[in-house]
């Protein structure tokens, strides 16, 4: 009598453990078809790899996805759906997978066609690479100082943001921030490697990579003094106060001017 639930325990443990084919410490997330529907609404560039515990190739496949999510962390998430779960199989049906693992990259949620993974063998390198490389990009290189007055003349209607860094190219955080505040906020870079067009701003020759701000219909530059040091998390909450209308800079702008006393 008591070996029977031992024996039953052991039936089911496999099943189970099976199931959690990404490491505990993993950062890819799993998604239900709300979690889904959630991720499909927002700009950001996400992957999503469509998995089967019992799949031998996707077990196989887990560490390295989970090393990808990692390195791209928080730039580019990572999820997964478990086909094998009920409440998934209509989602995994409506994305066309007929195999496993299917891993697919949404470059704008919902907003743009998804991309199949088709770059070789699924390793995490490859995984960043592509990845990385499928991020939309909507920064406008300004390679001179005299290119940045018109492009803000012409952008007029929204905020404008400028990179101004010591390299030639900007990193992926810009480009992920870039797509992610599509159509809210443009983006611009500008290679400033001897400071010389934050000097002319008045905002200093310390040689470090600047954000600057131009309000909506001004070509008033704001220089975001907030510590950032190229991280996604504060720049992002920084740029949705912009959204928002509650950063800052925007109070004071609402304020009304102090009468001087007679």
């Amino acid at each position: 009598m008591l070996l029977r639930p031992f024996a039953s325990l052991l039936v089911i443990l496999p099943v189970l453990v099976s199931a959690a084919i990404f490491p505990p410490d993993s950062k890819v997330k799993l998604l239900d078809p709300k979690g889904f529907k959630r991720v499909m609404k927002g700009n950001r560039t996400s992957v999503v790899a469509f998995v089967a515990p019992w799949c031998g190739h996707c077990q196989r496949m887990a560490p390295e996805y989970s090393k990808a999510a990692g390195t791209l962390s928080p730039l580019v998430p990572f999820y997964a759906v478990d086909c094998d779960a009920d409440t998934n199989k209509a989602l995994c049906a409506q994305q066309e997978v007929q195999g496993f693992p299917t891993i697919k990259l949404f470059p704008r949620g919902g907003q743009l066609p998804p991309q199949k993974y088709e770059a070789g063998e699924r390793t995490a390198n490859n995984f960043v690479r592509w990845a990385s490389r499928s991020v939309p990009n909507k920064v406008a290189v300004l390679s001179k100082a005299g290119d940045i007055p018109p492009w803000l003349e012409k952008t007029s209607d929204l905020p404008r943001v400028i990179l101004l860094n010591k390299d030639k190219r900007f990193p992926l955080l810009w480009q992920v921030l870039a797509n992610n505040y599509h159509k809210k906020i443009v983006f611009g870079h500008h290679s400033d490697p001897e400071n010389a067009f934050a000097d002319s701003l008045g905002f200093g020759r310390e040689e470090k990579s600047k954000v600057i701000v131009y309000p909506t219909g001004s070509s008033s530059p704001i220089l975001f003094e907030g510590e950032w040091g190229n991280k996604y998390e504060p720049l992002s909450k920084f740029f949705r106060s912009i959204v928002e209308g509650t950063a800052d800079f925007l109070q004071e702008s609402t304020k009304p001017p102090v009468k001087d006393e007679l």
